[in-house]
């Protein structure tokens, strides 16, 4: 409950005896020759809130009772029978008036009280806006004859409103760190309320909060967000009530040289001869899969459909130059390479005319290039210089035949001789030797074919040898006319060469035909 004390005064004009002044009675009328009390001024609140208090205060005189020289007292003296007062400073000749003080139809005060010596008496009521409907309400002070009316406004009871009166944030917060948000909520209303109250950071996680609080009571709330990971720059910290909103701004530094997780990827396939979407994507969630394990900050790519908007563009183009080197190389793909800040956009190209196995390590390399690495930095085999069998993890090979299906000993051949390269431990490159099968050469990184009457190694008699494949860079190892028993030899001594840093006696042209029929036990 909250007290007001007006400092309104309201002046009343002093009227002679027997008048009234400006539509307010001020003086009471009484027997000819008897003085009458006038209300010379009046102190009340102009308005009061729905649970305020006010105190009303009226001066009320009494012409010719105090020192006008017509027998009233003064102060410290006795007056006779003639008007003289009393022990208790009443003048003992009037009766008692009668005093009263309402507001509407409510009575503050009423009471009889004995006429002073003086003639000077002060009258005082309190008003209990609580105990008024609201509205302008009349406020009335009867002393005897006497009286002064004036208004007084009682103000409606405001709903609960809550607002924010602070929100208390760091200035800054590191990408992948917690963040600590705290805010003062006031409910700025007369009457309680309960509400929800929203508190977010950028356009992260909400951290929602009920909130129950009396008319001008407050409450702290506290939230930590855990591992933040935004893109870099200014984000709001919004508290957010039904009412009020506020914001502060945190900036948040991001470890991308980009300045955030997501890049647009505008991809310019125009040149290939096939949907390669599922190349691309598979190659944009290898990095997504192991951003933070060789890059050492997040990355993520969306595809766009506007080049002007894109951070990375993919063109599919015959490479025959990339950077400083000369020559009659063809490449497989070129990039920009990422040097502290990156260009806009950013550039890869990759030639179409690769399978989709080479076509998909190509663009993880070329884009490693994108995100910042250099040749030979992990993941080492993505990163090689050159595209060989030992890069690929796994290598795919597809094995077909010429004619027919292949016979299941060859089928069997073959993998036995792969599968002798996974078990070395001195494969080109360090790391270990992983391969599959797949379906067809589109998915292939190699292709090995079985003709047993191939003429296109000899043209008399069986043997193996290597061709080129059916998309650009691939290589075919094609078994002609070989029998079951060294088919297994033959796929060793055509892989050896690309897959061992040096190649064993037994898997050269020297071993006789026991030894091809024993390897690779």
């Amino acid at each position: 409950m909250r007290r007001i004390t007006a400092a309104v005064a309201l002046a009343v004009l002093v009227a002679l005896a027997g008048c009234g002044g400006l539509g307010v009675d001020t003086a009471g009328t009484g027997p000819v020759g008897e003085p009458s009390p006038s209300i010379e001024s009046v102190s009340a609140p102009e308005s009061l809130g729905h649970d305020e208090r006010g105190t009303v205060e009226a001066t009320v005189r009494w012409e010719g009772l105090a020192g006008d020289g017509d027998g009233s007292a003064v102060e410290g003296e006795s007056a006779g029978e003639d008007g003289s007062a009393d022990e208790d400073g009443a003048n003992a000749t009037f009766d008692p008036v009668r005093v009263a003080v309402r507001v509407g139809d409510r009575t503050l005060r009423a009471e009889n009280r004995s006429v002073p010596a003086n003639g000077s008496m002060t009258v005082t009521a309190e008003i209990d806006a609580a105990t008024l409907d609201p509205g302008e309400r009349e406020l009335a002070v009867t002393v005897g004859a006497a009286s002064a009316r004036r208004t007084v406004a009682v103000e409606e009871a405001r709903a609960a409103t809550f607002a924010v009166s602070e929100v208390e944030a760091p200035d800054s917060v590191e990408y992948g760190q917690n963040l600590s948000v705290a805010a003062t909520v006031t409910n700025v209303g007369d009457l309680a309320g309960t509400q929800t109250v929203r508190i977010r950071y950028g356009t992260g996680a909400t951290a929602n909060r009920t909130v129950a609080l009396d008319g001008g009571a407050e409450t702290r709330l506290s939230v930590t967000f855990a591992d933040v990971r935004l893109d870099g720059g200014d984000h709001p910290v919004t508290v957010a009530t039904a009412d009020r909103t506020r914001e502060r701004a945190v900036a948040l530094a991001h470890p991308s040289p980009y300045g955030k997780t997501t890049l647009r990827l505008y991809v310019d396939d125009d040149a290939v001869d096939r949907n390669v979407s599922g190349v691309v994507a598979a190659a944009t969630d290898y990095w997504e899969r192991t951003d933070e394990r060789y890059l050492g900050y997040p990355v993520a790519y969306e595809r766009v459909t506007d080049e002007e908007r894109a951070d990375v563009v993919l063109r599919f183009d015959r490479v025959e130059r990339c950077g400083v080197e000369d020559g009659d190389a063809r490449y497989f793909g070129c990039a920009d390479l990422l040097v502290d800040e990156p260009r806009e956009p950013m550039t890869a190209t990759v030639d179409p005319g690769v399978s989709d196995a080479e076509m998909n390590a190509t663009i993880i390399h070329e884009l490693g290039h994108v995100q910042g690495l250099e040749h030979g930095e992990e993941p080492t085999g993505a990163m090689s210089a050159t595209s060989t069998l030992a890069s690929h993890r796994p290598a795919k090979v597809h094995l077909r035949a010429e004619n027919g299906d292949v016979p299941r000993r060859v089928e069997d051949a073959v993998a036995a001789g792969l599968d002798y390269f996974a078990s070395r431990e001195d494969v080109a490159g360090g790391e270990e030797f992983a391969w599959e099968f797949v379906d067809s050469a589109r998915e292939a990184h190699v292709q090995v074919t079985y003709d047993d009457r191939g003429d296109v190694c000899f043209a008399d008699d069986g043997g193996s040898c290597t061709v080129a494949g059916e998309y650009y860079g691939q290589r075919d190892v094609r078994l002609e006319g070989v029998d079951g028993e060294v088919v297994a030899w033959h796929v060793g001594a055509s892989f050896a060469p690309v897959l061992l840093e040096e190649v064993p006696p037994e898997l050269t042209g020297d071993a006789d035909r026991r030894e091809r029929e024993e390897w690779p036990e």
